[in-house]
């Protein structure tokens, strides 16, 4: 299995690896710090000896797989130098950390039992709720912009270990979470809400989406 220099140290920008398999215009190494898509967090932009990654994916078998633009430049053995589009990740790192901590807001405005998430997304403009919520959030936008940059001027550690196969995060001593994306160390690093958008997308359903400033 690819061993996942991402979950070692999010903050990697280059590391070597060793090409063991190629298929089709994919390459599988013995080891990345490339994030494949999964968890609502899309894949890492970069390059491997200098060609363009267009595609980061994970098999059943939990393999990390790096789709390349000129694959026919590798041959298995190869030894290659991986970088990451680091501008590109750190964005995603602040935006998902960011929705926990929105996830952590909504429980002590809206009440924890009171709202429940069935969908969300990201990318490195903004971040998305989808929520249950029988009331109109508008009324509480204010109050959930200022208390979730509160605690960003606060700060707060980041906190991920290893529960055997499931990955936890947990903020300060907020709620505990299991996620599998990357995280920034310290909430400080997230920066303020600039912008909270809410929408209707059907009876008692919204869509909260966040901007965060640069």
């Amino acid at each position: 299995m690819t061993k996942k220099l991402y979950y070692e140290d999010a903050y990697l920008k280059e590391a070597k690896a060793k090409v063991v398999e190629i298929k089709d215009n994919a390459l599988l190494l013995d080891q990345t710090i490339f994030y494949p898509t999964g968890g609502g967090q899309p894949h890492d932009r970069g390059t491997i000896n200098g060609v363009h990654v267009l595609d980061v994916y994970k098999d059943e078998e939990g393999n990390v797989w790096h789709v390349v633009e000129e694959p026919e430049k590798f041959r298995i053995g190869d030894e290659v130098e991986l970088k990451i589009d680091w501008d590109y990740r750190y964005k995603l790192m602040r935006i998902h950390t960011a929705m926990h901590l929105l996830d952590h807001v909504l429980n002590e405005v809206l009440g924890k039992d009171k709202w429940q998430l069935y969908g969300s997304g990201m990318s490195v403009e903004k971040g998305r709720y989808d929520i249950l919520y029988p009331e109109n959030v508008n009324k509480y936008k204010e109050q959930i912009i200022e208390r979730f940059n509160k605690y960003v001027d606060e700060g707060g550690e980041v906190k991920i270990w290893w529960e055997g196969e499931k990955r936890l995060t947990q903020i300060r001593d907020f709620e505990v979470l299991p996620c599998g994306g990357t995280h920034v160390k310290d909430i400080r690093e997230i920066g303020h809400i600039k912008k909270l958008k809410r929408s209707s997308i059907g009876k008692g359903k919204q869509r909260l989406e966040i901007w965060l400033e640069d």
